[in-house]
């Protein structure tokens, strides 16, 4: 009789767990606002499928581990927010999910953003299975970003993100103020569809941080996401911090390359870099800074050059301040594949010393990287290439194994 009292009261107990699951249905900007303001945690909130058009949602709560509370829409996919529209985060434990942006632009700095203002952030909180679909400003040369990371801990997963054309990046992570560093975000099992080439820089698809905030520690972890025809501009992924990890993402005919631009600790590992038969554009990985591994990735068929070159290990500047080039020392590349890649090892790239008469010091390019293992590699091609590694410096820095 004791352990049928005992089971009976589990359940009792799991009944009322369920039955505290506040689900309410909003159809309109005043109904979804309202049921914001009162929401608790393990609420969930519905949006109606139709078109949701010039709404700023800022979606604020306190949820849980255990009962975060939810803004979806009633059904994947048929809840179209359009027009001047975004969505603002702010608070604890907080998961959108569902939403679909598509025929509009966000009437400020950003589409989704994990933040209501400077005093206001998120932490722990999702964006997942949504989709932002060429939501773009009305001229190229207005800025602004689709999804904006502040806080800590946060998460886009499983959302398709295509077709921004505008300037800025598609993903941002924001590090300025010390409750965004060590931030731990995850951006994760996504695919970027096609973004067209810009014209110059801020077209990044995912930049993480900046040159003011470089030295900061991000811990941030792409990974398993797909980066398709990604063209925006040379850096498809620019990491500006300390201590991010790329791991096991597929880059897939993209007109550029993932750098570590400024900052350094950076792991890529286990990614997969697959060229254009058509373009000389498509790129590997650029490095610039201290103390990255590179290792386990797979490079097909690149044929960029110089800056978009399937491996680029790039000269410094003396002394160079935060946002410039910062000399690479302490790299490891290694237990990696090259095939069927034009000169896929480029070292020295960027070294302009014969421009030493005409440029000044602080924009000349001449430390080599030091204290650098090359080793346990692969490189395979189909035909012959008769420079698979280009110097365009001394390479008595690097270690080959």
């Amino acid at each position: 009789m004791k352990y049928i009292y005992t089971l009976v009261l589990g359940f009792s107990l799991f009944a009322c767990k369920q039955s505290s699951l506040n689900s309410v249905m909003a159809q309109n900007a005043e109904e979804l606002e309202a049921a914001i303001a009162n929401a608790e945690a393990g609420d969930e909130i519905v949006m109606a499928n139709g078109e949701w058009k010039d709404i700023q949602i800022r979606f604020v709560g306190q949820g849980t581990e255990e009962q975060p509370i939810t803004l979806r829409a009633e059904s994947a996919g048929k809840t179209i927010i359009q027009g001047k529209s975004n969505l603002k985060l702010g608070g604890e434990y907080l998961v959108v999910k569902d939403l679909i942006f598509t025929n509009g632009a966000s009437p400020a700095r950003s589409v989704i953003q994990f933040y209501i203002n400077q005093d206001t952030l998120a932490n722990h909180s999702r964006v997942s299975n949504c989709v932002i679909k060429d939501f773009n400003k009305t001229q190229r040369n207005k800025s602004d970003v689709w999804v904006m990371f502040k806080g800590r801990h946060n998460q886009l997963d499983h959302c398709y993100l295509t077709g921004k054309s505008n300037r800025g990046p598609t993903v941002q992570v924001d590090l300025e103020g010390t409750p965004s560093v060590n931030n731990y975000h995850q951006i994760v099992h996504n695919h970027f569809g096609p973004r067209p080439p810009k014209g110059g820089p801020s077209a990044e698809t995912i930049q993480i941080g900046n040159s003011y905030t470089s030295m900061c520690p991000s811990y941030t972890q792409v990974a398993n996401n797909l980066f398709e025809r990604c063209n925006g501009e040379v850096e498809v992924i620019s990491s500006k911090t300390n201590f991010n990890e790329f791991r096991n993402n597929v880059f897939y005919k993209s007109e550029g390359s993932l750098v570590t631009r400024h900052g350094n600790y950076c792991t890529i590992d286990g990614n997969y870099f697959i060229g254009d038969d058509a373009s000389e554009q498509v790129g590997g990985v650029r490095l610039i800074g201290s103390g990255h591994q590179v290792t386990n990735n797979y490079f097909y068929k690149l044929k960029g050059q110089q800056f978009r070159s399937p491996l680029t290990v790039m000269n410094g500047i003396k002394k160079s301040p935060l946002n410039r080039y910062i000399q690479v020392t302490d790299v490891v590349v290694a237990y990696n594949s090259w095939i069927d890649c034009r000169s896929p090892w480029q070292f020295g790239v960027g070294s302009n010393v014969d421009e030493a008469d005409v440029l000044p010091a602080s924009e000349i390019r001449s430390e080599r990287p030091i204290r650098t293992l090359v080793a346990n590699n692969i490189i395979h091609n189909s035909k012959g290439d008769s420079l698979p590694i280009f110097a365009h410096d001394k390479l008595d820095g690097i270690t080959f194994n």
